[in-house]
């Protein structure tokens, strides 16, 4: 096989993770492409946990549908999973043989190909004496039946164990040792073993996107981070904490999310490159600061990773709900670019752009990642830092410094911009309206033509091609729009549809807001059929798109709630139905 799809549940301390974790490694030293995503329950402790790990010969795009193995400790917990790990007629099941089902009555919806009672606890005691060795009893089993890196499972456990000696590295050895021997006692038949990986010769590494999130701001230049902890973005804060010192930078976890992101304009008004990272109770938390560093003309990146809401929500798992409130959650006039990561790999250059846009245009810049690109685990190829270039902010010259004017009006809406101690460039940054050189000002019209220079400087950003992925024949009749995380499903979707000969193309937005009408009405000119997929329950995405440019006809929503997956086969199936109505539908009149 070329593509593996492994989903794994049980009960909270079964090292279900832990597992995922090994395996993934492993792969990434084997040479393979992989993604894993972890699920919790949202208590604090206990509770059931559950990965899927996707693993393949080329690069993977999403987590994938349906599970080709389920591995099923506890069948309470993966029951608790539904939609997260499904099962089909062609998977192979799993499951810890004491939970006293028999292989013909599994609690499964479908009949699996597939149905294996393995006692796993019984054998993780005979070999390591300790019910803790389950999950390396699962790697073995999962290596002897799929053929998924022995040699590399066994060098990453003697890494893990070896500081915690000899002993707990030999019972965990032979837990693993002792699941290959099960599979290799119980075939399951030849075809189900994993195709060699394609040599490369490139060293991959494993990472996720607030890993890779921090990773780009340090190198963008990012000299103070402030935030709050918050899942899911708490690693992001966690990450630069080990670094940023080493930069010169620092770091404040405040009291609350409304200091950390006022410590971050406070040293963005000092001069440095400033950041801070919330999910989304904290975003609310943070407008008002963040309306003060717009009306200041501020630098400032703000990552909201979107978890699941309204409210608490279900903090443990994905969604694609916070655009309303990164848009619009703000009172005034006020446009804030917001940028979305289309996968992991993507978040170093997002975050890096971001720092880019908020140093060239002083504002606060949005970045909309998600849980799922934030905290699964991808195998990705090194990051090329030569492509990137980074931008400063525009300072007063001397003449400038004579009679300095903070705000002063200019053709592109954009002011010099000074720090303290910058002799002569000492001004007013103050959230009350205000004329050029910063004082405060009442005047209508004054209100007028700062509001016009404020919004007016972000014009350049919506010909930005660049922020936007095409794929496909630009005179395809039907069109599909996809963004955050759901891109990857989206995009499998339609290469898929494209492969069974459906005349389809494809349009990903990084820059989500402000609407690029010119970049939409290229994509919308030869549509008959457009849907725009995503996961928020009122297909916020799709809303704001109508809300600022003309639509074509048939221009349609495919929206789910949070931590209900989206499947590339379900994607494709509407994109084939749209299809078969154009079809039998009549030809449109010649314009002509």
């Amino acid at each position: 096989m070329n593509d593996l799809i492994i989903g794994m549940a049980g009960s909270g301390g079964d090292g279900i993770v832990s597992a995922g974790e090994s395996l993934i490694s492993a792969l990434s030293r084997e040479g393979y492409y992989a993604i894993l995503t972890k699920s919790f329950g949202s208590q604090i402790r206990g509770g059931e946990s559950s990965c899927r790990l996707r693993v393949a010969t080329t690069p993977v795009l999403n987590p994938g549908g349906t599970l080709s193995v389920a591995v099923v400790l506890n069948w309470e917990d993966f029951t608790r999973f539904g939609g997260e790990l499904p099962v089909g007629p062609d998977t192979v099941v799993i499951y810890e043989k004491k939970t006293g089902v028999a292989p013909s009555e599994v609690p499964l919806r479908v009949r699996p190909a597939v149905v294996m009672a393995v006692p796993i606890s019984e054998i993780a005691m005979k070999a390591a004496h300790a019910l803790q060795a389950k999950n390396n009893v699962v790697l073995g089993l999962l290596s002897g039946w799929f053929g998924l890196g022995r040699q590399a499972i066994l060098e990453g456990l003697r890494r893990k164990f070896a500081k915690k000696g000899p002993e707990v590295l030999q019972a965990n050895e032979q837990a693993y040792a002792a699941g290959f021997a099960y599979a290799e006692a119980n075939p399951i038949g030849p075809d189900h073993h994993m195709a060699p990986p394609i040599a490369t010769g490139v060293r991959r590494q494993v990472t996720d996107g607030n890993e890779l999130c921090a990773s780009a701001a340090l190198f963008a230049g990012c000299q103070f981070f402030g935030g709050y902890p918050i899942t899911p973005a708490t690693e992001i804060m966690q990450h630069l904490q080990k670094d940023i010192w080493k930069h010169g930078g620092s770091l404040l976890q405040a009291e609350d999310e409304i200091a950390g992101i006022a410590a971050a304009v406070g040293a963005s008004y000092a001069g440095k490159k400033a950041m801070t990272a919330t999910s989304g109770p904290g975003l609310s938390l943070k407008t008002e600061v963040l309306g003060l560093a717009s009306v200041v003309e501020l630098p400032l990146v703000c990552v909201n990773v979107q978890r699941g809401g309204p409210s608490t929500g279900i903090p443990t798992k994905s969604e694609q709900a916070d655009l309303f409130a990164a848009a619009f959650s703000a009172h005034g006039d006020t446009v804030r670019p917001i940028l979305a990561p289309i996968s992991v790999a993507d978040m170093f250059g997002i975050t890096v752009e971001a720092f880019n846009i908020a140093e060239e245009y002083q504002t606060p810049v949005i970045v909309l990642s998600d849980q799922e690109i934030a905290q699964r685990k991808d195998i990705v190829d090194p990051v090329d830092t030569s492509r990137f270039k980074l931008v400063e902010r525009l300072q007063p010259d001397a003449k400038e410094l004579e009679s300095y004017s903070r705000f002063r009006f200019t053709e592109s809406g954009v002011s010099p911009i000074s720090h303290p101690g910058l002799k002569g460039g000492s001004y007013l940054a103050a959230g009350i309206e205000h004329n050029e050189a910063g004082a405060p000002s009442s005047s209508g019209e004054m209100h007028a033509k700062m509001n016009d220079k404020r919004l007016r400087k972000l014009n350049p950003l919506l010909q930005r091609r660049d922020l936007f992925v095409m794929e496909g024949n630009p005179d395809a009749p039907i069109g599909v729009i996809g963004w955050g995380s759901i891109a990857g499903v989206v995009l499998e979707a339609v290469r898929a549809a494209q492969a069974r000969g459906v005349d389809v193309k494809l349009l990903i937005p990084k820059l989500i807001y402000p609407v690029s009408d010119v970049i939409y009405q290229e994509f919308f000119t030869s549509l008959r059929r457009c849907l725009v997929v995503e996961q928020s329950h009122q297909g916020q995405l799709h809303r704001i798109i109508r809300m600022w440019t003309d639509v074509p006809k048939g221009f349609a929503s495919m929206a789910k709630s949070g931590a209900n997956p989206i499947t590339p086969d379900e994607v494709l199936q509407r994109i084939e139905a749209l299809a078969s109505e154009l079809s039998s539908a009549p030809a449109p009149a010649s314009t002509r």
